[in-house]
């Protein structure tokens, strides 16, 4: 066992069978932009490189748009995906102060090369004649459709142009192959008016529109400050819309071949407007879809494909909720690509991150813990989805094993993040939890071809990474077998996903972490199944030594004072000192808190064992860690507790909720105070979560302790949604 960590080595360097092959079509096209308001664009720029994108007219101040959903005007704006299957649908409700948005985006086919959809901007009729704040807004509303095709590396030339017809009386663009002109899509305009959706000839509509010459993804994004669009507080059209108004901004001649066109549409505030944008990827291609399709029986198919891979009933109470927080979640799915920032200086080399995303407003790139989290939704509702956002991930793991924790890819990423937080540190990790989704597959749909040759696949890249955590996490001591995580910052260790959560106290600091020593045994038993299907009896063999090394060490974290499992704490010169354990008295933690239910989420507590109590005790005593909101992150008696910055001091988080939930029922059913604790948790969770919800048509980051209310980033689609599972009692 003591030579175990090298032999991980070894074994994680041989290539082995199966090789899994993304499906290059499946999810080409959809709205992976979640921080604008509604975009279209696709995870493979390469093959046609076009993004288009709605920007709205600010109506406070006309010389001004807004495209981002941090642009919001007030608090009680919201960004909700009412209906989503991440792959042919999405549809989406927008308010925002007098404003009230509805889009859509259908595909039709996605099994090959020609490809066609429809998109839709649905302006509702606003309440302008009755609510006095609006009483002054121009009699007119305008919005603003962007095509661009994008160029995401300076290094490689942009490979296809915008043409637009000579005589622009009605919205076509033609998307064109620079090496072949007669290769070329097409981007069609249908105006509609009033409730019927009756059709409005564009000949007689009011729109406009200008041209660039360059639509580089590093600027596409600040449009709102680049382009020159009109003011409509003064009507240039009359109220009957009868003329067409062109703009030339920057010299361009119009007929030239473009980079982006923009197009800005006027309507009066009291009536509905529908902007629907058709694509086709072959203009010449003489089969077109039924543009006309039926919402109601798309939506309808896909609520019965929820019921179906949920296992939950619309007689739930809580259906809805569970519904609309996955659509949500799918409405986060992003496409970025670029370099990342190496804390010790450089840059890594532009790769692509197709990923779910915890925030439309404040975290609207990849996270990597948050992803495992996430991509358990995303396995239970697809598992062709979940494979592509892993093998995406795990597309961007470095030769020794490290994947960064998170991923600031594209321009308009690093614009939303402080240049210190970009930084990659090569010695920080994050908690494995892709394991959770990759034990689903394993467990549910091995039996599926593509299933297992895609785990085949994974399986010595989840041993490079796993090699990677085993060298670099590994506490700086005389014995093997602990783990420590890295990157200390301040007090704080970051990468345990953790923030804040105290781990100090005074001079001493943790250098022997549970919730790590807990994630590193998940991580090899989840390496023994797969070695099992996926390698050799000698690969599993060495695993299952060094599992048998790792679990050795739980003991040592047991505070015989209490029976808790706990942080052990050294003097700080003590902490990277390879020559010193833990002495002969060892110095617990003293902070009780999520920390603590880390051997009880995966099931590491003997059932007989007196620890297995006292973390039943402590999970459910109002003093410390219960709340009738759910599980506090810290305890209530705690000296740090609802200190300083807050995030990870009290608050209750939906992730480590989720992971409490499932070790009380999967682990733990047999035990009568683990089955009670459930099924009360069960409910507050939910009550918490879903109430909110039904209030504010949000989910939020984290929730009070004390009132329940939402609290922080929202909407907040990532681990928050993990809601959907807890209501249908999928762990």
């Amino acid at each position: 066992p003591e030579e175990a960590r090298g032999n991980v080595w070894d074994i994680a360097k041989k290539p082995q069978k199966g090789h899994f092959e993304r499906d290059l079509y499946k999810y080409l096209w959809g709205s992976f932009k979640p921080e604008r308001i509604f975009s279209v664009n696709q995870i493979h720029p390469r093959n046609t490189p076009l993004e288009v994108s709605l920007l709205i007219q600010d109506p406070h101040n006309t010389r001004q748009v807004r495209y981002n959903v941090r642009q919001r005007t007030s608090d009680l704006d919201s960004f909700v995906y009412n209906v989503s299957d991440g792959h042919s649908y999405w549809r989406q409700t927008v308010r925002e102060d007098c404003l009230a948005l509805s889009t859509t985006l259908k595909r039709f086919n996605f099994s090959g090369e020609y490809q066609t959809w429809s998109a839709s901007v649905k302006y509702l009729k606003d309440k302008s004649n009755t609510d006095q704040r609006c009483a002054g807004w121009a009699k007119f509303r305008s919005l603003i459709i962007t095509s661009a095709v994008l160029q995401y590396d300076e290094r490689t030339p942009v490979d296809h142009h915008l043409k637009i017809t000579e005589n622009m009386t009605e919205p076509v663009i033609s998307v064109c192959d620079n090496n072949n002109n007669a290769k070329c899509g097409k981007l069609s305009f249908v105006l509609k008016k009033g409730a019927n959706g009756e059709k409005i000839d564009p000949a007689t509509a009011g729109f406009s529109y200008t041209t660039r010459t360059s639509g580089s993804e590093s600027n596409n994004w600040q449009l709102g400050s680049l382009l020159p669009f009109e003011d409509v507080t003064a009507p240039i059209y009359g109220e009957n819309f009868t003329k067409t108004h062109l703009m030339y901004p920057y010299g361009s001649n119009p007929q030239a071949n473009q980079g982006l066109v923009a197009f800005q549409f006027y309507f009066p505030r009291d009536d509905d407007f529908e902007i629907e944008i058709r694509y086709v990827s072959n203009a010449e291609q003489t089969a077109t879809p039924n543009w006309e399709y039926d919402k109601e029986a798309t939506e309808k198919e896909i609520r019965a494909g929820f019921m179906k891979n949920f296992q939950v009933s619309e007689n739930n109470a809580d259906f809805e909720c569970a519904e609309a927080s996955l659509a949500s979640l799918l409405g986060g799915l992003a496409y970025n690509y670029g370099p990342l920032v190496y804390s010790r200086g450089g840059m890594s080399p532009p790769l692509a991150l197709f990923s779910g995303t915890p925030s439309r407003y404040g975290f609207h790139w990849g996270f990597l813990w948050d992803e495992g989290f996430q991509s358990a939704l995303f396995c239970q509702h697809d598992a062709d989805l979940c494979m592509s956002i892993i093998d995406s991930w795990f597309g961007t793991m470095e030769s020794d094993g490290w994947i960064p924790r998170e991923q600031t890819r594209s321009q308009e990423a690093k614009h939303s993040v402080p240049p210190q937080f970009q930084a990659q540190s090569r010695d920080e990790a994050n908690p494995p939890t892709l394991l959770l989704p990759l034990n689903f597959l394993l467990r549910h749909h091995s039996g599926r071809p593509d299933v297992s040759v895609f785990l085949a696949g994974i399986y010595p890249k989840l041993l490079t990474w796993f090699a990677w955590f085993d060298d670099v996490q590994r506490a700086q001591a005389p014995s093997d077998g602990y783990y420590q995580w890295k990157s200390l910052r301040g007090n704080e260790f970051f990468g345990s996903g953790l923030d804040d959560y105290p781990r100090h106290d005074g001079n001493l600091i943790a250098k022997y972490h549970i919730d790590l020593q807990i994630w590193m045994l998940f991580f090899v038993d989840s390496l023994v199944s797969m070695a099992q299907v996926y390698g050799n009896g000698a690969q599993a063999e060495t695993l299952r030594h060094r599992r048998e090394l790792i679990a050795s060490r739980l003991n040592d974290f047991v505070d015989p004072s209490d029976n808790l499992y706990k942080d052990i704490l050294v003097l700080r010169q003590h902490l990277n000192d390879e020559n010193f354990l833990f002495g002969d008295h060892k110095t617990f933690s003293p902070h009780l808190g999520i920390v603590n239910m880390f051997p009880l989420m995966f099931g590491y507590i003997k059932s007989d064992s007196p620890a297995l109590s006292a973390t039943l005790k402590l999970l459910g005593d109002e003093n410390y860690l219960w709340s009738q909101f759910g599980t506090r992150s810290l305890s209530k008696s705690g000296t740090f507790y609802h200190s300083g910055d807050n995030y990870w001091r009290g608050a209750i988080w939906i992730n480590v909720n989720f992971l409490v939930l499932r070790g009380l029922k999967l682990y733990y059913s047999n035990n009568t105070e683990a089955t009670r604790l459930y099924n009360a948790l069960r409910t507050n969770v939910i009550s918490t979560v879903c109430g909110n919800w039904k209030n504010a048509s949000l989910f939020f980051e984290t929730y009070n302790d004390d009132t329940g209310a939402g609290q922080r980033n929202r909407p907040f689609n990532g681990w928050t949604s993990l809601i959907t599972n807890i209501i249908a009692e999928q762990y």
